[in-house]
């Protein structure tokens, strides 16, 4: 697969991750980008605003994320993002490669189990 090269381990290039899964539901703001992070995540990704806008400009010029400017209701225009066809197609990529790691990570579990989990090896 591609992408083990590409995007490296998941930790490596999770926020760009995290913002393709968002955006891949619905286009959206910087702002509402960190709020629903925030949320998708359990409150263990906290993005400040610089770390994100800086993250969105250098995926719009990989080509992953386009944008436009959008009138917003509460106030000056805002800069809507969406997601490329290129886009969608690196997010296949990292959860094909999301999927075969957790399925490895499924036999780690249950070998902690077995070994740890149930009193076995308590010396350990």
């Amino acid at each position: 697969m591609k992408c083990h090269k590409e995007c490296g381990y998941p930790e490596r290039r999770w926020l760009q991750f995290l913002i393709l899964v968002v955006i891949c539901e619905k286009p959206t703001y910087g702002y509402e980008l960190i709020k629903s992070i925030e949320e998708l995540s359990q409150g263990r990704h906290k993005i400040k605003s610089g770390t994100m806008y800086t993250t969105l400009r250098r995926m719009e010029e990989e080509g992953l994320l386009k944008s436009d400017w959008k009138e917003c209701k509460s106030g000056p225009a805002c800069r809507e993002y969406t997601i490329t066809n290129k886009g969608e197609s690196y997010l296949k990529e990292w959860l094909e490669m999301i999927i075969e790691r957790k399925k490895m990570m499924d036999k780690l579990e249950e070998f902690y189990y077995k070994h740890f989990k149930e009193g076995k090896n308590e010396n350990l």
